[in-house]
């Protein structure tokens, strides 16, 4: 069985300690680098951190790539990326990120589907 594991996040929006100006109300990019524990390159994975703040101002936004919390906190977006990781162990790696890009956005989303795309 493959287990994922976290390498590193990273926000191009704001660096650790830092918070948004309104936690409560923000979106905040990130990128997870993920791979199997203990061995192999890991990928990338992006997601957008959303408060409903954010959502009532902007408008409707869809859910796959989106993690919503009540506010923005460096540990619960940690925290939500462990569990999720928990819940992807699969036979093969091709599965765990398969399984991970359900709802996050894997770097080679776009490869497999049109690789997968009828010609």
């Amino acid at each position: 069985m493959i287990f994922p594991e976290l390498r590193d996040i990273q926000s191009p929006d704001l660096v650790p300690p830092e918070l948004p100006a309104d936690p409560s109300d923000c979106a905040v990019r990130f990128q997870a680098l993920i791979g199997p524990r203990g061995e192999g390159s890991p990928e990338a994975f992006s997601f957008l951190v959303v408060t409903p703040g954010h959502v009532r101002r902007t408008g409707p936004l869809w859910g796959r790539g989106h993690l919503f919390v009540d506010a923005f906190d460096w540990r619960t977006v940690v925290e939500a990326i462990a569990l999720l990781m928990a819940q992807c162990a699969r036979p093969t790696w091709e599965e765990v990120a398969a399984e991970l890009d359900k709802q996050l956005r894997w770097e080679f989303d776009v490869h497999r589907t049109i690789e997968t795309e009828p010609g």
